[in-house]
């Protein structure tokens, strides 16, 4: 396979706090074990000092023997870029929002979200694989007109779970019952969802708050309508937006949640739900798009939004230890699933396979 010079992970955003970015991290340096030269390229990268391990893309210079894997979220410039290269293409794809949920909150998300998935089918003549994050992902290839594909999950670190807590966090968080739900605040997440399991979980347990973690760029209508929202219940003093935040806040958040609510309904894989699993924390989560696919029978799902009733299912974790530890246990065999070595070696047979092709 000497033929194949350079394979150059190209993604979206390459900042730390981006988890698809991390485990592209992982793919480039597992690749330069294999015997590759590999390097990151990316449209945007924060902050600046994340550019050590990323460079602009528009300083890649194609040479003739590269492949090229593009990590596709959403129309971008950097996609613009990879469609006028003539290397051979591999294509991880993400999966790509619906755009409606971005109507009347942010005019660019939404311009960039329909062409994603319009786009999607533009790079199919030189794409010698497309991988998806999950079936409920690989729909889409198949839409697009694909016909090569996989499903190989997200390569989601094993870092955060090893990370020390931060301890001016964790000082806020022991005397109350904390529910967690991460990952950024868009209308996709239905964080409105998670408040209203919230005002009902505290008419059993007075004690409880709600920590919405994940950056809040890009969505500030939708923002601004959630506090009117919490203050309108009268929530303000148990609901938290804490915005992105370091890795040991994070990991603070984990160890000390009571439990995990997902009340999202559009997801390509859900990498927080694997976070939630590995640090053993139950998670109740609404079956919705590739949410059930990524338990996999952990946790627990919740078919029907009916709020109250959620709330029991909540009190019924924290009240009965032999439930909690039955879901907890569950949730981290499910988790041993996703260890990185394991989807590494998925995906370099799924790679090398290709090489090989192009090889004879």
């Amino acid at each position: 396979m000497s033929h194949i010079r350079a394979i150059h992970q190209m993604l979206g955003n390459a900042g730390p706090g981006n988890s698809i970015s991390a485990g592209a991290r992982l793919l480039r340096n597992a690749l330069r074990e294999w015997g590759y030269a590999s390097e990151l390229y990316a449209e945007t990268v924060a902050p600046a000092s994340a550019w050590k391990d990323a460079r602009h893309f528009s300083r890649y210079r194609p040479t003739p023997d590269d492949v090229l894997i593009l990590h596709y979220t959403q129309a971008s410039a950097l996609s613009d870029f990879v469609r006028t290269l003539p290397c051979p293409l591999i294509l991880i794809y993400h999966n790509v929002t619906p755009a409606h949920f971005f109507i009347g909150v942010n005019p660019d998300v939404l311009a960039t979200t329909q062409r994603g998935l319009t786009e999607l089918s533009t790079f199919r003549e030189r794409v010698v694989l497309a991988i998806a994050d999950s079936a409920f992902n690989c729909r889409d290839l198949l839409a697009a007109g694909y016909p090569q594909t996989t499903v190989v999950p997200i390569i989601v670190p094993e870092t955060l779970s090893q990370t020390p807590p931060d301890p001016a966090v964790t000082a806020t968080l022991a005397e109350s019952v904390n529910l967690l739900c991460v990952g950024r605040i868009a209308p996709n997440k239905r964080c409105e969802d998670v408040i209203k399991v919230l005002y009902y979980y505290r008419q059993i347990e007075p004690a409880a708050r709600l920590f919405l973690v994940g950056h809040t760029e890009y969505t500030g209508p939708y923002v601004a309508w959630l506090r009117e929202f919490v203050a309108w219940l009268g929530l303000e003093d148990a609901v938290t937006f804490t915005g992105h935040i370091p890795d040991a806040a994070l990991a603070a958040y984990y160890r000390h949640a009571a439990a995990f609510v997902y009340m999202s309904e559009h997801e390509g894989f859900g990498i927080p739900l694997v976070e939630s699993m590995r640090f053993g924390v139950p998670v109740l989560a609404y079956a919705a798009a590739a949410i059930p696919e990524t338990l996999d029978g952990a946790g627990i799902l919740v078919r029907e939004k009916h709020f109250p009733v959620v709330a029991e299912m909540l009190h019924l974790l924290q009240t009965d230890t032999g439930l909690r530890a039955q879901v907890v246990e569950r949730q981290f065999a499910r988790a041993r699933d996703f260890a990185p070595a394991t989807i590494l070696a998925q995906l370099r047979k799924q790679i090398e396979g290709v090489l090989l092709s192009l090889g004879e």
